[in-house]
């Protein structure tokens, strides 16, 4: 393998920092493995074996000592400062019950006892579904269990439905902003839905920019030690007072102060048009910002989730005459997806239903056969059941799939009993979407789920739980190792525009890298969530080291 253009130029053979003894896959078009790796000024300056790594004199020399090296890991899609928000909060995904809830909230209020009485109770993760009392929502009474005096907050592990108690219940339906969202609160119970769920957040106090800060680096040390060298994410609507600008001005003096170590991309997400187009017209375009942070999308919702029987569905969900909610009519999503597009903005659409994602697709169609059709990267996000022909009708208008493998292991029980058998069999679909020839990027969508890469590869390989070993659910779904590796390197550094600089290991890309303790395309795919994260390296810096 010779040495790239830089060193040859220079006449010498000398890098900042050589790996050798190791096992290096590129990911590249031809999937090249390689055992040394050279790195000089962040970039790969050297690809080849270990005897002709003999002839690089280099500053420093690592022995990998057989560990495996990918191109860095990259999330398409969670909730950074949420994730972070919700690590200083009540953390429920394990509560099994709605009074081991009541008791923990207890327990909360007690050492919250000498705080100021107006300062928010705030909980996520609790599922109905692991419940073993009864198997219902939270509602109000529950929580008014917990405290009458203090408001609290307790969002579903969806993030698209949430209980309140009184006292803040009482709060909520006096904000100006309500009436908007009326339609979306069950008063009686004290239970939100979709975006009257980020009310909450207009009545708790805003974080500053110190503290914002500290959250994205809290979040960063998480990320960069699960191997993660870059994400895309929503946070606008992830913190109290939703304030965009100041949520940019943290990132981006955070890299002025040269601390950033995880890439990451602005998800800009929005529910009201006006809100959107102010955020536009005020100059901000994808692809605006610098190496560590930059905006991305514009983020769009147009539906909610299966679990909370949210996600807009072509037909009623099963024993009910309800097909979901639709975040936006038609011409409301037309409206906003026709202004980003003629604005130039890339544009990523939740939906997770499939009258959700046919909804999507129309308002795309008729964008692009509006404005003409250009390297958009339009994209939807979720995807988890669709119409039978929405995949011929991405493909036509080259639009991504942002994809969650680990919700197969989430859902796939309580999918036929929410939605039926036939809607079943149209979810979760990753391998006909690239057999269909999509581009997929892979997600966490963390905090509903974790951003832990390795085990969202293991579940797209397997179609299991972690702790199963079956044939499956929908084998026929199941993912190569190299199709699910591709998903969180080179497919989603295409869809953040960034394919010739990132997502493979090649000449004068960024040596951004994940370093494995074991061979993933040798392990036993039920076991790729056992493997070690050895080291993550971003612009040829090490970041993270086990």
């Amino acid at each position: 393998m010779p040495l790239s253009q830089t060193l040859e130029d220079n006449g010498e053979n000398i890098v900042d920092r050589l790996y050798y003894n190791g096992k290096i896959y590129s990911i590249d078009n031809e999937n090249r493995k390689y055992t040394a790796l050279g790195i000089e000024k962040g970039k790969i300056a050297f690809l080849g074996d270990d005897k002709e790594a003999l002839a690089i004199d280099a500053d420093e020399k690592i022995d990998l000592k057989g560990k495996t090296v990918l191109p860095g890991f990259v999330d398409s899609h969670l909730h950074m400062l949420n994730y972070a928000f919700v690590k200083q909060s009540y953390i429920m995904q394990s509560a099994k019950s709605i009074e081991e809830i009541i008791r923990a909230g207890r327990e909360i209020a007690k050492t919250m006892s000498g705080e100021n009485p107006e300062k928010w109770i705030y909980g996520r993760g609790w599922n109905e579904v692991n419940f073993t009392d009864e198997k219902r929502d939270l509602t109000r009474f529950d929580l008014d269990r917990i405290s009458t005096d203090r408001p609290i907050l307790f969002i579903r592990v969806c993030g698209h439905k949430a209980a309140v108690n009184s006292k803040a219940l009482k709060i909520i339906m006096a904000l100006e902003q309500t009436e908007d969202y009326i339609e979306q609160i069950d008063e009686e119970n004290g239970i939100l839905t979709e975006a009257s769920v980020k009310l909450c957040y207009n009545a708790m106090k805003e974080p500053s920019v110190e503290q914002i800060k500290d959250m994205i680096l809290s979040a960063q040390r998480d990320l960069n030690a699960a191997g993660i060298t870059g994400v895309e994410t929503d946070n606008f609507l992830s913190l109290p007072g939703r304030n965009s600008y100041r949520i940019m001005t943290a990132y981006k003096e955070l890299e002025n102060e040269n601390k950033l170590t995880l890439r990451v991309r602005e998800q800009a997400s929005f529910t009201a048009f006006e809100h959107m187009r102010k955020f536009i017209d005020d100059g901000n375009t994808t692809g605006n910002g610098g190496e560590y942070y930059k905006i991305g999308p514009v983020k769009l919702y147009e539906d909610g989730s299966l679990g909370a029987r949210t996600a807009l569905m072509n037909s009623c969900y099963t024993g009910t005459d309800t097909y979901g909610v639709a975040v936006h009519d038609r011409d409301d999503i037309y409206c906003m997806v026709d202004y980003a597009y003629k604005s130039n903005m890339q544009v990523l659409v939740h939906a997770i239903g499939d009258k959700a994602s046919d909804m999507v697709m129309d308002a795309y169609e008729r964008s692009v056969q509006k404005y003409g059709k250009r390297d958009a990267r339009l994209a939807i996000n979720h995807l988890q059941i669709v119409s039978s022909n929405l995949f011929d009708r991405m493909k036509k208008y080259d639009v991504l799939a942002y994809i969650q493998p680990l919700f197969v292991a989430s859902d796939k029980n309580i999918v036929a009993g929410l939605v039926g058998n036939e809607a079943e069999e149209r979810s979760y679909m990753w391998k006909t979407m690239l057999k269909k020839g999509l581009i997929c990027c892979g997600g966490s969508d963390s905090p509903v789920e974790d951003f832990d890469i390795l085990s969202n590869i293991q579940i797209a390989v397997t179609r299991d739980a972690l702790n199963e070993k079956t044939e499956g659910w929908y084998p026929e779904q199941k993912l190569t190792v190299e199709e699910a590796v591709r998903l969180f390197t080179i497919n989603n550094a295409y869809g953040a525009f960034e394919e010739n600089r990132r997502g493979s290991i090649e000449i004068e890309k960024d040596a951004d890298l994940t370093v494995l303790s074991d061979d993933i395309f040798e392990a036993d795919p039920h076991e790729i969530s056992r493997i070690k994260i050895a080291a993550t390296i971003v612009a040829g810096r090490t970041v993270y080291e086990a």
